[in-house]
């Protein structure tokens, strides 16, 4: 049976990125701000943790990290699904057993691309980490593809 396009796949999503001192933090922002629908940004702007840490080198970096449970987060996972090209949607899906586990599926978006609004999978350094658990009811491989699908994903 397939999941409908309104049933409840996301319990939580988190979001995590660092800036380097040679970037420009509004644009930071921005790729994040992107990631998330317009009429619920306002309400997660306060919610982004900010914290300072230091390069191997002693530079400094500043990590971005937002977790986000319930409606909203799977308003997220909705937006970013249902934004990407058929060509990150087919690797997503032909790449799913390396990036979930038994409840959660991991992905890394090109964090540039974001900061234009385009979602695309990224296995360099410059990324925006996502981590989107899905409820109970969706564990396994095909129930992960049903969840996706649900939420936009076009194959």
């Amino acid at each position: 049976m397939s999941l409908m396009r309104k049933e409840k796949v996301v319990a939580l999503l988190e979001i995590e990125t660092f800036a380097h001192a040679t970037e420009d933090r509004e644009k930071v922002l921005k790729a994040i701000f992107n990631l998330i629908p317009e009429n619920i940004r306002d309400h997660l702007k306060d919610n982004i943790l900010y914290v300072n840490l230091q390069g191997h080198h002693g530079n400094p970096i500043t990590l971005y990290r937002l977790k986000v449970e319930g409606d909203q987060a799977q308003e997220i996972a909705r937006n970013i699904f249902s934004k990407m090209e058929s060509f990150d949607s087919k690797l997503l899906i032909s790449s799913l057993e390396d990036r979930s586990d038994k409840r959660s599926l991991y992905l890394r978006l090109d964090k540039q691309c974001a900061y234009l609004g385009l979602f695309k999978l990224l296995q360099g350094d410059d990324v925006i980490k996502i981590r989107v658990c899905f409820l109970p009811h969706i564990r396994g491989i095909e129930k992960i593809k049903q969840a996706l699908s649900a939420l936009g994903l076009k194959p």
